[in-house]
């Protein structure tokens, strides 16, 4: 392949490598030269020079499969490996209290709302092998390779200032428990901002990965026991029954109750009221996890470990406001 393109074996390493070291006209060569010749890496040669096995393990939080962030999240890692010629191992979940290591032939590992509390991620961490994050690793930030976080307070506080704008004067939440850093980051972002507007919290606390009976029964105490002209709702999921809850409650959504769910989902669109969230970009960030984990094994790490994105509003008719 390296005659075919003109270049030298070396100069083609690097380019199917995507590593620096030769120029734009020099890779799509090699790449040309490639795609003629049909060119397929052989990952298992590879993975016995470079004593790697060319493979990441993906660790979930039990149950999130059901969820679309996670999906998300998952098959933007996976296209991000794959054009790297890569693959991606989905770890399975084991008994709570059980902390022999993992099984899987893995270089490394991204972890997703992981807590050091869990004893899986522990074995994981325990490993000797980089370990990216998604979100901060509550009780393990210092062990971990590096982190792809968001940034809730500066969302959140958009979006409590958004209802504000759209004449909201008593905001209610619907959080999930505190064992994840999201879950903390917002609890704390809310209190905080309620504050320093001489507010009292008005929240509920469900599962993370809640039923619609759990979000049903907090929205409908919120709603049958305070005074509330907005409420947003944290978990993924949630959205939905919220919506119904209100109805039943006598509550027209987007004007005398303006409702806006944290974690965005495809069917919020569609719902009557189309509910207001945020885009979390989840296939953006599972892509720069994985950048961030190539960059970490080659020794070429950014300066920064700690990277951050900032969710995007969708504003839609469930906060329009009068």
């Amino acid at each position: 392949m390296a005659a075919a393109a003109g270049v030298s074996i070396a100069a083609a390493s690097f380019a199917l490598r995507d590593k620096a070291g030769v120029s734009p006209e020099t890779r799509e060569r090699v790449l040309a030269a490639a795609r003629a010749l049909n060119y397929v890496v052989n990952a298992p040669a590879r993975s016995l020079r470079t004593a790697r096995y060319g493979a990441v393990g993906l660790h979930l939080p039990p149950g999130a499969t059901r969820l679309p962030y996670y999906t998300e999240f998952a098959f933007g890692l996976v296209d991000a490996a794959d054009q790297r010629g890569l693959s991606v191992i989905l770890l399975p979940h084991r008994e709570a209290d059980d902390d022999t290591p993992p099984t899987a032939f893995v270089d490394g590992y991204v972890v997703v709302d992981a807590t050091a509390a869990d004893a899986g991620i522990r074995s994981i961490l325990d490993t000797g092998r980089p370990v990216i994050s998604a979100e901060h690793l509550v009780g393990g930030e210092e062990r971990v390779a590096g982190s792809v976080v968001y940034d809730h307070e500066t969302a959140l506080r958009g979006l409590l200032d958004h209802l504000t704008a759209r004449g909201a004067t008593r905001i209610a939440t619907i959080l999930p428990p505190r064992g994840t850093a999201w879950s903390r980051e917002l609890t704390a972002t809310y209190e905080t901002w309620i504050a320093e507007r001489g507010g009292i919290p008005i929240s509920r606390e469900i599962s993370f990965i809640p039923t619609a009976d759990e979000v049903d029964g907090a929205v409908g105490e919120i709603l049958a026991t305070e005074q509330v002209d907005a409420l947003i709702v944290g978990p993924s999921g949630s959205a939905a029954p919220a919506l119904d809850a209100a109805h039943r409650a006598g509550r027209q959504v987007g004007t005398d109750l303006l409702l806006a769910a944290y974690v965005d989902e495809p069917m919020h669109g569609l719902l009557s009221p189309a509910v207001t969230s945020f885009d979390l970009m989840a296939r953006e960030v599972g892509a720069a996890c994985l950048d961030l984990f190539l960059a970490i094994q080659d020794a070429a790490p950014p300066s920064d470990r700690v990277q951050v994105t900032l969710p995007r509003l969708v504003a839609r008719a469930s906060t329009a406001g009068r």
